[in-house]
C-alpha cells in the first residue's frame, strides 16, 4: 500500500510524529505523512487516498486537535499550500496560509476586517471551517466565497452557503475539504492596522497560556441556543444577579468563567492541568498524554452537568480515536 501511494505522491513519509505537528505536542506516529505544498498537492493527496483506499485527514497549524497516544493508522496530509493575492478590496488565499502571514499581507494592502484573528495559532482553512473569532468578530463577516472539494468535485460556497454560525460552518454538517477562501475586506491607512494587529496581539499574550495546547477546548454556552436553569446555575456558581449579567453581556456564557467559579482552576489529571491563566486552556505541562487531556475533559464535563445542567461541547477536534 505504501508503494502505490509513493509513487502518486513523491514525498511521501511514514512513520512521522504528529506530536511535532500540533500545538499540543501531543501524540503518537502517522502511519503515512504528507507535505501539500499547493492546492493542487492537497487535490492530488486526496485522490491518492481515495484511490489506494486508504484513510486520510488533513491538517494546517495543528492548533485545534488532540491526536491520540496511538497515533493515526493513515495518511496525514499537512495543508501547507501558501498562494494569496489582492485584487482591489477582494484578498483571495488558499486554505494553508497561516493567519498571521495573512493578516500581515492585508495590513501591507491597507486592508481592514481581520484585526481581530491576529494571534490566533492556524491556517485560513481552519479558521473558515470553525467560524473562528474573537473580540465579538469572526471570519464569517469577511468571507465573500469559499471553494471546496465535496462529492468528488469541485465547488464554490457564496458566503451565506456556509451557513456560519457560532463555531460553526455547513462544512461539520456536510464534510468538505476548504481549497481556498475569497474575502472582502475594508481600505484602511496600514499603519492604523498595524497598531490594531499589535494591540490584538499584546492583550491576547497578556491573558492567554504560554504552555503547550489546542486553544479553547470548550465553545463557550452560547444563550440562544442552550436551555438553562439560571436560578441552578446561580447558585452553583456562587455569584449575584448583577455578576451574572455581567457575565452573559455578549450571549454567550464564557466556559472558562464556569470553570473557575466551580473551583477547577489549576486542576490536574497526568502531565495536563487547567490552566492557572487561563482556565478555558487545558495545557500540557508535563509531557502530557492524550489520555491525560481526555480524562480531564470528561471530568469538566461531568462536573459542569451535573451542577449546572448543562452539557458542553468541546471546541478541539479528536484524531485517531
Amino acid at each position: 500500500m505504501s508503494e502505490e501511494l509513493k509513487n502518486i505522491l513523491p514525498g511521501l513519509q511514514t512513520a512521522v510524529s504528529l506530536a511535532e505537528y500540533n500545538t499540543y505536542k501531543i501524540g503518537g506516529l502517522a502511519k503515512y505523512f504528507y507535505i501539500a505544498k499547493s492546492k493542487d498537492d492537497l487535490l492530488k493527496a486526496i485522490q491518492a487516498a481515495k484511490q489506494a483506499g486508504v484513510e486520510y485527514t488533513i491538517i494546517g497549524w495543528g492548533s485545534n486537535i488532540l491526536v491520540a497516544d496511538s497515533g493515526y493508522d493513515g495518511l496525514v496530509i499537512k495543508n501547507s499550500s501558501s498562494v494569496i493575492a489582492a485584487e482591489g478590496e477582494i484578498i483571495e488565499a488558499e486554505s494553508g496560509v497561516n493567519l498571521a502571514s495573512l493578516i500581515g499581507f492585508a495590513t501591507r494592502q491597507g486592508l481592514s476586517g481581520l484585526e481581530f484573528a491576529a494571534g490566533i495559532p492556524g491556517t485560513l482553512g481552519g479558521a473558515i471551517y470553525g467560524n473562528a473569532g474573537a473580540y465579538g468578530s469572526s471570519f464569517s463577516s469577511v468571507v465573500q466565497e469559499v471553494e471546496v472539494y465535496q462529492d468528488g468535485e469541485v465547488k464554490k460556497f457564496s458566503n451565506e452557503e456556509m451557513k456560519f454560525d457560532y463555531r460553526h460552518s455547513i462544512l461539520k454538517e456536510r464534510p468538505g475539504i476548504i481549497l481556498s477562501v475569497k474575502m472582502k475586506l475594508t481600505p484602511k491607512n496600514p499603519k492604523e492596522i498595524q497598531s490594531k494587529v499589535i494591540e490584538t496581539i499584546k492583550g491576547r499574550n497578556a491573558k492567554l497560556p504560554a504552555e503547550p495546547s489546542c486553544g479553547c477546548v470548550f465553545k463557550n454556552i452560547d444563550l440562544s441556543k442552550v436551555e438553562i436553569n439560571k436560578a441552578k446555575v446561580i447558585k452553583a456558581l456562587d455569584i449575584n444577579e448583577e455578576e451574572w449579567e455581567q457575565a452573559i453581556r455578549h450571549g454567550k456564557l464564557s466556559v472558562g468563567y464556569v470553570i473557575e467559579k466551580l473551583g477547577l482552576k489549576d486542576k490536574k489529571i497526568g502531565g495536563c492541568q487547567i490552566s492557572p491563566k487561563h482556565a478555558s486552556y487545558l495545557i500540557n505541562i508535563e509531557h502530557a498524554k492524550a489520555e491525560h487531556v481526555v480524562m480531564l475533559i470528561s471530568d469538566i464535563k461531568m462536573r459542569v452537568r451535573d451542577e449546572l445542567g448543562i452539557q458542553l461541547q468541546e471546541e478541539v477536534q479528536y484524531l485517531g480515536f
